[in-house]
């Protein structure tokens, strides 16, 4: 068995990449970490064979943490994983004693080739990154990196670094969890992973055209990518909030689909809250539609001052009612009075 220690600061990095080694019986993952400090304290607690570490964290950065492992750990080896094919990185990685370096998009089965050769005692730099130092590492080190075996690829798309967290998206979308989907979302922007996550929801909706949680991820994506579809994007956003109606949703997540819509087309997302069986619309008050339309629009607006002759329309005929039912009141009062009178 090879014990791996997992380093990411993003949950479903760490998640995918649990669930993807583990398909190999030999990898055993027996601990993660999110930022480097926690990445030292859990080598030092569990002493792993491999320590797969992302370069770019917040707090203490996994090229420190690598080198401060290399120092107090020798027997701990450490493979960098990133998104960056920066020569930079890489000599740094390197030079702080990282026995692999490969980028996030590198095949799965690559991945797990890499580990056992790590483990093996080889150092593993992924395709065409050893020309980019050329000149960044010199003496000794030049040596042992040009005798280092160079990890070779392989073209099996579906066994990219995305797939690692697709599994994740799938259960996502069996409940709607905003604090799950904006990860999912920050990711994919800061992989560059929008345009192939936006592909997988939407051949998801072709199968569940009314999945919460695949609607909201395709408009935000849609208004996201590389060429950004904003008709697409009020679309999914547009049938997600009535959707949303529909299947009860909180009136906080059917906000979510509100606000997303705003980014792209204030006027159509603000004619969302005013459809007869949106919840705002059923206040007596309007205040949340009020406040919406003076800033989105400004108090001169036709939204708002349509809106707030409709309050002024309400009130008077809450006022109405009032004075009907206290108007039924006073007649059956009298009625009894004249009772009193008849039977004394």
């Amino acid at each position: 068995m090879i014990r791996i220690l997992l380093v990411d600061d993003q949950k479903l990095i760490r998640q995918g990449l649990k669930a993807l080694l583990e398909l190999d019986p030999e990898m055993d993952i027996i601990g993660s970490a999110s930022d480097g400090q926690a990445a030292i304290e859990q080598v030092d607690m569990l002493n792993p064979d491999i320590a797969l570490i992302d370069i770019r964290m917040p707090g203490m950065d996994g090229v420190t943490a690598t080198r401060i492992i290399s120092e107090r750990f020798p027997a701990t080896k450490t493979i960098v994983l990133s998104g960056y094919d920066d020569e930079e990185y890489l000599a740094e990685a390197l030079r702080s004693g990282a026995k692999g370096y490969l980028l996030k998009d590198t095949p799965a089965e690559e991945l797990v080739n890499v580990i056992r050769a790590v483990h093996k005692g080889y150092t593993q730099i992924g395709p065409g990154l050893l020309e980019k130092i050329s000149g960044k590492i010199t003496g000794r080190n030049i040596e042992r990196i040009q005798a280092m075996p160079i990890a070779k690829t392989t073209v099996a798309a579906e066994t990219k670094v995305l797939s690692l967290w697709q599994r994740q998206v799938e259960q996502q979308l069996d409940r709607f969890d905003p604090e799950s989907l904006s990860e999912t979302i920050h990711l994919a922007i800061s992989q560059n992973w929008v345009e192939e996550l936006l592909a997988y929801v939407k051949q998801q909706l072709w199968e569940k055209p009314l999945n919460l949680s695949a609607l909201y991820l395709a408009g935000v994506l849609s208004s996201q990518s590389h060429s950004p579809d904003r008709n697409a994007a009020l679309r999914h956003l547009g049938v997600g909030f009535q959707a949303g109606i529909d299947q009860k949703l909180s009136s906080d997540d059917l906000l979510l689909f509100y606000q997303a819509g705003v980014d792209v087309d204030p006027a159509t997302a603000f004619n969302w809250l005013t459809h007869i069986n949106a919840p705002w619309n059923q206040n007596q008050d309007l205040s949340f539609l009020l406040t919406e339309a003076l800033r989105l629009f400004g108090n001169s607006s036709q939204p708002y001052r349509t809106l707030l002759v409709l309050k002024q329309i309400r009130d008077l005929r809450a006022v109405s009612e009032n004075c009907n039912a206290l108007n039924e009141k006073i007649i059956a009062l009298r009625q009894s009075l004249a009772q009193l009178k008849n039977f004394g």
